[in-house]
């Protein structure tokens, strides 16, 4: 099946955590739902693999992400959002995906100053919510958004 529901779903998620600093149970557990019917249904994710490498990758997702949740650093949207992709994918593509949201986060937190008074007046508005002299910590629905693109890259 094609990418592009994926990538849009995931684009939804980041979306909605980048406006309101949370994502909808509706979209993180809609996502997973669906993707895991269609595992059922077809007997392969969204993206090709086969039901134990959904199960794999759903497995390392959780194990990378909950110590994380427990420690306060990511909130459970971002659990339940990664969760859904490796329901959609292999472990592999999970595994990039959270390499590059990590990379992108880097990125972000580095480079937001010095970048964000050149940015144009309607971008800025929109990302009000990742200004770099408002947060502490950032969402991380975009960026597991970035990661995903650079997994589909990779």
């Amino acid at each position: 099946m094609s990418a592009l529901p994926v990538l849009f779903w995931i684009a939804l998620c980041a979306l909605q955590d980048i406006r309101q600093r949370r994502i909808s149970n509706w979209l993180t557990f809609g996502g997973s739902a669906v993707a895991l019917l269609y595992l059922l249904l077809r007997g392969e994710t969204l993206l090709g693999a086969t039901p134990s490498q959904a199960l794999a990758a759903a497995g390392l997702a959780l194990l990378l992400t909950l110590p994380g949740w427990w420690l306060g650093k990511l909130g459970a949207a971002d659990v339940k959002l990664l969760l859904g992709i490796a329901l959609c994918s292999n472990s592999l593509f999970t595994l990039y995906c959270l390499v590059g949201a990590g990379l992108a986060y880097l990125f972000w937190a580095t480079l937001s100053r010095p970048l964000w008074p050149v940015l144009p007046t309607s971008f800025r508005q929109t990302l009000a919510q990742v200004a770099p002299e408002r947060v502490h910590r950032y969402p991380y629905g975009p960026f597991l958004f970035a990661g995903s693109l650079m997994a589909f890259f990779v």
